[in-house]
C-alpha cells in the first residue's frame, strides 16, 4: 500500500484526478431488488452446465463479473477498520466479435475469485472489489482492485484520532514530542482510517478516482489554507511539501493532521469527486516522493452503488 520511504516515484501522466481506463456502466437501471435479481440470474447462467448462448459486450461483462464478485465475497453490517488494497488480474484473448461468451466469463470470474480468496490476509473481510479492463495488443486484461478490511478491534489512542505528531510517510511513526511511537505506521494510515467506513456493505458499479497534488490543476488548492506561514507546505487540501533542504522526514503537527482529516481537507476532495448517482465507498492515502525535496500524499478514492 505504501511506497518505500526513499523510493523515487515515477509519476505517470495518467495518474491524475480522473477515472481509470474502464467501462463499467451498469447494464441495469431501477431499484435494488432488480439489481440483485440480475446478479443472481447471471450467476445461474454461469453455473449452468448448458450455457444459453448469451454474449456480453465488454462493459456489461465487467459490470456483471464485478457485481457477482462483490455479491459473493462482500458482507453487510460487519464492523471493520483498516483497509488494505491489493491488485489482481487475469486475461483473455479479445474475441473477434467483441462479445464475451458465458464460458469465457465463467473463466474470468473463477480465476479472479480464486486469486482474491488466495490473497486474502488473515482476519480480514473483502470490503469491495473494483474491476476494470484494458487492452494489451490482442489481449483483454481484467484487473480488480480488492479492498480487504481488518475486523474491528480495540484501537490504540494514537491511531483513533489525529491528536499526535506524525511523520508524513515512510512508516516512520510519530515525531516531535511523540517521536519513537508506532514505528511501522505514519500519517497516511491515520488519514486513510479517518475516511474509511466502519461497516461493510455489498457494492456494484465501482470506480476509483485518483488525486496527486504534484500535478497543476489536480492539487485542490484551498483559498483559505490555514498554514500559509509554513512556506514549505503547498496550499493543497491533500499534503504536499517542497523545500530547499531534504524533507524526507517532514513532521505533520496535530493541527495539520486535523486539517487534512477534515471536510476542508481530504473530505472536500471526496465530496467533490463523487460521481453522479454514486456513493463513496473507501479510500487509500499513500505517500509519494518526487525527489528528496518534494514529498506528498496521493489519494485513491473508490465509489459505487450499494446493493441494499
Amino acid at each position: 500500500m505504501k511506497n518505500l520511504f526513499l523510493s523515487i516515484i515515477i509519476i505517470m501522466a495518467s495518474f491524475t484526478a480522473c477515472k481509470k481506463e474502464s467501462n463499467t456502466t451498469s447494464p441495469a437501471t431501477g431499484n435494488t431488488p432488480n439489481l440483485e435479481q440480475l446478479i443472481l440470474n447471471f450467476e445461474q447462467k454461469l453455473e449452468s452446465g448448458q450455457k444459453d448462448g448469451t454474449t456480453y459486450a465488454i462493459d456489461s461483462a465487467v459490470w456483471y463479473v464485478e457485481a457477482l464478485l462483490n455479491y459473493n465475497l462482500g458482507s453487510e453490517g460487519i464492523e471493520c477498520s483498516g483497509i488494505t488494497v491489493d491488485t489482481i488480474e487475469t486475461n483473455l484473448l479479445i474475441p473477434s466479435s467483441g462479445e464475451y461468451t458465458l464460458n469465457q466469463l465463467e473463466t474470468i470470474y473463477s480465476e479472479l475469485l480464486d486469486k482474491i480468496i488466495e490473497n486474502q490476509p488473515t482476519n480480514t473481510i473483502v470490503f469491495a472489489a473494483d474491476l476494470y479492463n484494458y487492452e494489451v495488443a490482442t489481449v483483454m486484461v481484467f484487473e480488480v482492485q480488492v479492498a480487504y478490511a481488518t475486523l474491528s478491534q480495540p484501537a490504540l489512542k494514537a491511531t483513533a484520532d489525529t491528536s499526535g505528531y506524525w511523520y508524513w510517510g515512510g512508516n516512520a511513526g510519530m515525531c516531535g514530542p511523540d517521536s519513537g511511537l508506532y514505528i511501522g505506521m505514519d500519517a497516511t494510515d491515520i488519514l486513510t482510517d479517518a475516511f474509511n467506513p466502519t461497516w461493510s456493505t455489498i457494492w456494484t458499479s465501482m470506480e476509483t478516482l485518483y488525486v496527486n497534488p504534484v500535478y497543476p490543476g489536480f492539487n485542490y488548492y484551498d483559498p483559505n489554507f490555514p498554514f500559509t506561514n509554513y512556506l514549505e507546505l503547498d496550499s493543497s487540501r491533500i499534503f504536499h511539501a517542497t523545500g530547499e533542504e531534504e524533507i524526507l522526514f517532514y513532521c505533520l503537527t496535530p493541527a495539520m493532521m486535523s486539517y487534512y482529516a477534515s471536510g476542508n481537507g481530504i473530505g472536500y476532495i471526496i465530496k467533490d469527486l463523487t460521481p453522479e448517482k454514486k456513493f463513496y465507498a473507501h479510500c487509500t492515502i499513500s505517500s509519494g516522493v518526487w525527489d528528496y525535496f518534494d514529498v506528498f500524499h496521493e489519494g485513491a478514492f473508490t465509489y459505487g452503488i450499494p446493493l441494499n
